[in-house]
């Protein structure tokens, strides 16, 4: 269930919310809501980006799964063309 907060904003960042909110068809709660996930999940993968640089033998390892499943993924497509 959602909770009630109160948000204190500029004037003219009020005004362009309700702006964005209008024009893409939703309640400015339901907009403003969108924007903080987008944004938990923007600071989420850049501290998985900033953890990765620091723990580089997991980047390699994720890296080595990647090109194993790229090869998977061409041998399976050149099966599926061949029936």
């Amino acid at each position: 269930m959602a909770e009630k907060v109160t948000l204190s904003l500029s004037a003219e960042t009020l005004a362009r919310a309700r702006h964005a909110a209008g024009r893409e068809g939703m309640s400015l709660s339901r907009w403003f809501e969108r924007a903080a996930r987008r944004q938990l999940l923007h600071d989420a993968a850049h501290h998985h980006d900033e953890w990765l640089a620091a723990n580089p033998e997991v980047r390699e390892e994720l890296d080595s799964f990647d090109r194993f499943a790229g090869q998977l993924d061409a041998t399976c497509s050149d099966l599926a063309g061949a029936a």
